[in-house]
Protein backbone atom coordinates (compact mmCIF):
# COMPACT_ATOMS: atom_id res chain seq x y z
CA UNK A 1 0.00 0.00 0.00
CA UNK A 2 1.34 3.43 -0.93
CA UNK A 3 -0.06 6.90 -0.48
CA UNK A 4 -0.36 8.73 -3.77
CA UNK A 5 -1.53 12.06 -5.07
CA UNK A 6 -4.34 13.56 -3.03
CA UNK A 7 -3.49 11.34 -0.05
CA UNK A 8 -5.14 8.33 -1.70
CA UNK A 9 -3.94 4.89 -0.62
CA UNK A 10 -3.12 2.52 -3.47
CA UNK A 11 -2.11 -1.10 -3.71
CA UNK A 12 0.91 -1.45 -5.99
CA UNK A 13 1.71 -4.81 -7.52
CA UNK A 14 5.39 -5.71 -7.70
CA UNK A 15 6.55 -8.29 -10.24
CA UNK A 16 7.95 -11.50 -8.73
CA UNK A 17 11.45 -10.97 -10.16
CA UNK A 18 11.63 -7.44 -8.75
CA UNK A 19 10.21 -8.58 -5.41
CA UNK A 20 12.94 -11.24 -5.20
CA UNK A 21 15.57 -8.50 -5.64
CA UNK A 22 13.87 -6.35 -2.99
CA UNK A 23 13.86 -9.31 -0.60
CA UNK A 24 17.57 -9.91 -1.22
CA UNK A 25 18.25 -6.27 -0.37
CA UNK A 26 16.13 -6.48 2.80
CA UNK A 27 18.05 -9.60 3.90
CA UNK A 28 21.32 -7.77 3.23
CA UNK A 29 20.09 -4.96 5.48
CA UNK A 30 19.13 -7.46 8.21
CA UNK A 31 15.38 -6.98 7.72
CA UNK A 32 12.60 -9.53 7.46
CA UNK A 33 11.27 -10.40 4.02
CA UNK A 34 7.84 -10.98 5.58
CA UNK A 35 6.23 -7.60 4.98
CA UNK A 36 3.30 -6.31 6.98
CA UNK A 37 1.70 -2.93 7.63
CA UNK A 38 3.71 -2.39 10.84
CA UNK A 39 7.03 -2.53 8.98
CA UNK A 40 8.23 1.06 8.62
CA UNK A 41 11.57 0.24 6.92
CA UNK A 42 11.69 1.63 3.39
CA UNK A 43 11.29 -1.00 0.69
CA UNK A 44 14.14 0.65 -1.21
CA UNK A 45 16.66 2.46 0.93
CA UNK A 46 19.61 4.74 0.37
CA UNK A 47 23.10 4.04 1.68
CA UNK A 48 22.16 4.88 5.27
CA UNK A 49 19.06 2.67 5.25
CA UNK A 50 16.75 5.67 5.05
CA UNK A 51 14.16 6.39 2.35
CA UNK A 52 15.39 8.28 -0.69
CA UNK A 53 14.57 11.98 -0.73
CA UNK A 54 12.60 13.18 -3.77
CA UNK A 55 15.52 15.34 -4.96
CA UNK A 56 17.93 12.40 -4.68
CA UNK A 57 15.62 10.19 -6.79
CA UNK A 58 15.37 12.95 -9.38
CA UNK A 59 19.18 13.19 -9.53
CA UNK A 60 19.55 9.40 -9.84
CA UNK A 61 17.04 9.19 -12.69
CA UNK A 62 18.59 12.19 -14.46
CA UNK A 63 22.05 10.63 -14.14
CA UNK A 64 20.78 7.28 -15.50
CA UNK A 65 19.18 9.09 -18.45
CA UNK A 66 22.52 10.74 -19.18
CA UNK A 67 24.38 7.44 -19.01
CA UNK A 68 21.82 5.95 -21.39
CA UNK A 69 22.55 8.86 -23.74
CA UNK A 70 18.90 9.90 -23.86
CA UNK A 71 18.45 13.12 -25.79
CA UNK A 72 15.50 14.44 -23.80
CA UNK A 73 15.40 15.28 -20.10
CA UNK A 74 14.06 12.54 -17.83
CA UNK A 75 12.52 12.57 -14.39
CA UNK A 76 10.91 10.05 -12.04
CA UNK A 77 7.54 11.14 -13.45
CA UNK A 78 8.84 10.36 -16.94
CA UNK A 79 9.23 6.75 -15.74
CA UNK A 80 5.53 6.74 -14.86
CA UNK A 81 4.66 7.75 -18.44
CA UNK A 82 7.06 5.11 -19.77
CA UNK A 83 5.35 2.46 -17.64
CA UNK A 84 1.90 3.48 -18.88
CA UNK A 85 3.05 3.49 -22.50
CA UNK A 86 4.78 0.09 -22.20
CA UNK A 87 1.73 -1.38 -20.46
CA UNK A 88 -0.57 -0.04 -23.19
CA UNK A 89 1.78 -1.46 -25.85
CA UNK A 90 1.54 -4.79 -24.05
CA UNK A 91 -2.25 -4.70 -24.30
CA UNK A 92 -3.27 -3.32 -20.90
CA UNK A 93 -6.77 -1.86 -21.09
CA UNK A 94 -7.41 1.75 -20.05
CA UNK A 95 -9.38 0.62 -16.97
CA UNK A 96 -6.36 -1.36 -15.67
CA UNK A 97 -4.08 1.61 -16.30
CA UNK A 98 -6.52 3.79 -14.38
CA UNK A 99 -6.38 1.45 -11.39
CA UNK A 100 -2.60 1.00 -11.48
CA UNK A 101 -1.81 4.69 -12.00
CA UNK A 102 -4.55 6.00 -9.71
CA UNK A 103 -6.08 8.29 -12.32
CA UNK A 104 -9.32 9.85 -11.14
CA UNK A 105 -10.68 9.95 -14.70
CA UNK A 106 -10.67 7.06 -17.16
CA UNK A 107 -10.06 9.54 -19.99
CA UNK A 108 -6.58 10.25 -18.61
CA UNK A 109 -5.65 6.57 -18.91
CA UNK A 110 -7.33 6.20 -22.30
CA UNK A 111 -4.84 8.67 -23.77
CA UNK A 112 -2.07 6.07 -23.46
CA UNK A 113 -4.16 3.35 -25.11
CA UNK A 114 -5.27 5.63 -27.96
CA UNK A 115 -1.75 6.93 -28.52
CA UNK A 116 -0.30 3.41 -28.70
CA UNK A 117 -3.08 2.19 -30.98
CA UNK A 118 -2.35 5.19 -33.18
CA UNK A 119 1.25 4.06 -33.48
CA UNK A 120 0.19 0.55 -34.45
CA UNK A 121 -2.34 1.66 -37.04
CA UNK A 122 -0.74 4.73 -38.54
CA UNK A 123 -1.51 6.04 -42.01
CA UNK A 124 2.21 5.97 -42.75
CA UNK A 125 1.98 2.18 -42.85
CA UNK A 126 -0.49 2.45 -45.76
CA UNK A 127 1.88 4.43 -48.00
CA UNK A 128 3.52 2.22 -50.60
CA UNK A 129 7.14 3.22 -51.08
CA UNK A 130 9.56 1.38 -53.27
CA UNK A 131 13.17 1.91 -52.28
CA UNK A 132 16.03 1.22 -54.64
CA UNK A 133 18.81 -0.24 -52.47
CA UNK A 134 21.36 0.35 -55.26
CA UNK A 135 20.65 4.07 -55.61
CA UNK A 136 23.40 6.16 -54.01
CA UNK A 137 21.32 9.35 -53.76
CA UNK A 138 23.35 11.26 -56.38
CA UNK A 139 21.37 12.72 -59.27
Amino acid sequence: MVVGKGGKERVVKVREDLFALLCQDRKRRGLSVELDSRDRAPLVAGRKGKPYHTRTLHKLVTKAGGKADLKKPVSPHWLRHSFATAAALGGAPAFQLQLDLGHARLETSQRYVHWVRGLGHSAVDKVAIKLNPHHDGAS
